[in-house]
Order: C-alpha cells, then structure tokens, then sequence
C-alpha cells in the first residue's frame, strides 16, 4: 500500500472502500487502520456504524450503489477480499509511480522546449539522446544481474531447455514485470521464447 498519512480514520476507511469497491471485511480493514492509526480504540461496532451509515445513511450519497451492495458484512472476507486488498495495494502503488513520473517528465518536457527554442530538429535529438541514455542505465543495471544467473550455473534456456554456448545472445527475463531486475526474479531465456513471454 502507498505510504501516505491519511487526516482521519474516515478518510482511510473511505478510500479503502472505494478502492476495494465495498469488498472489505472488518479483519482487513482493521490490519489496515493500525496500520496508520495504531493507538485506535477501533472496534467492530465502529465497523458497524460506518457501513450502516455508507448503505442507509448520511454517507450514502458518496458511494456507488455496488460499493453499498457489497457491504453485506463479514461474509466478505477470505481471499475474494485479500485480493480485493491486493487490487487496491497495486492500484496505489502504480499511481504512486504515475504521479512522481509525470512530475520528473514534465520538469524534463519544460527544460527542453526552454533549451530548444521551437528548433524542433534540435527537440527531436535531444528527446533521443535522453531516451537512449535511459536505456544504456537501465541496460547497465541487467548485466551483472544476467552475468550472476550465468555463473551460478544455468547454462541452458530456462524455458524450453536450449543449451547456451556463451552468454552472447542469451536475454535475461523478469518472471515478475511489476518488479525490477534482480537474480530472484529473473530467469535466463532463449530469444525466441523471450519474445514469447513478451506477447
């Protein structure tokens, strides 16, 4: 989950809500609430008051009709509303991601039309030097990853078994795309079924 204070319990139990689309029971949301309020005195009745109030009452108009639907109470917990939790955890975390990425490209964005001057030769090259050197970085960081894989004794495709001669040509695959290159999520693959797990 993003790491973000939240002004009240209100607050968080809301956007818990919202995220999960009323998919929460009171175990999770509990875990969740001493996570950012930990000397709370919440207790299920608290619970209980907020769903009353979000289906019927003086909440209601701030939720959809699926979200008061799906606070039929604990018969929503177990893994539908783990990963319902999980949903939100990722959904966080990637606007986490969006955010500081908008931010750095557009300071980025308004350094070159400054540079530039409208000489939209000259934007073009620097829009690829820029993106070619954030490549070279990123390429430097999977050597000594693909390197490691090779010492420790993997020599063949990790996927369908074809023997490597050299290290040459072989390309280093991350099982997990949501997280970056390292030896626990990387595997070694052929290119044929590199492209493959591409698709």
């Amino acid at each position: 989950m993003i790491e973000k204070p939240y002004a009240s319990i209100k607050e968080l139990v809301f956007e818990i809500i919202h995220k999960t689309k009323g998919l929460v029971d009171y175990t999770t949301l509990t875990r969740e609430i001493k996570k950012y309020f930990p000397k709370s005195k919440w207790q299920k009745t608290h619970w209980v008051w907020y769903r009353s109030q979000i289906k019927n009452g003086r909440f209601k108009n701030l939720f959809s009709e699926t979200e008061r639907k799906n606070l039929t109470g604990d018969k929503n917990t177990g893994k539908a509303t783990e990963l319902n939790l999980k949903k939100y955890e990722n959904s966080s975390e990637k606007n986490k991601v969006k955010h500081i990425g908008d931010t750095i490209l557009s300071h980025v964005r308004f350094i070159i039309k400054e540079t530039t001057n409208d000489n939209y030769d000259l934007k073009f090259k620097l829009n690829r030097w820029i993106y070619s050197r954030l490549q070279q970085d990123e390429n430097k960081d999977k050597r000594p990853i693909k390197k490691a894989l090779w010492d420790s004794g993997i020599r063949s495709c990790q996927s369908c078994g074809k023997e490597f001669v050299t290290l040459k040509g072989v390309e280093l695959h991350r099982k997990n795309s949501d997280i970056s290159y390292s030896t626990k999520n990387c595997e070694l693959l052929c290119r044929p079924c590199h492209n493959r797990k591409r698709m």
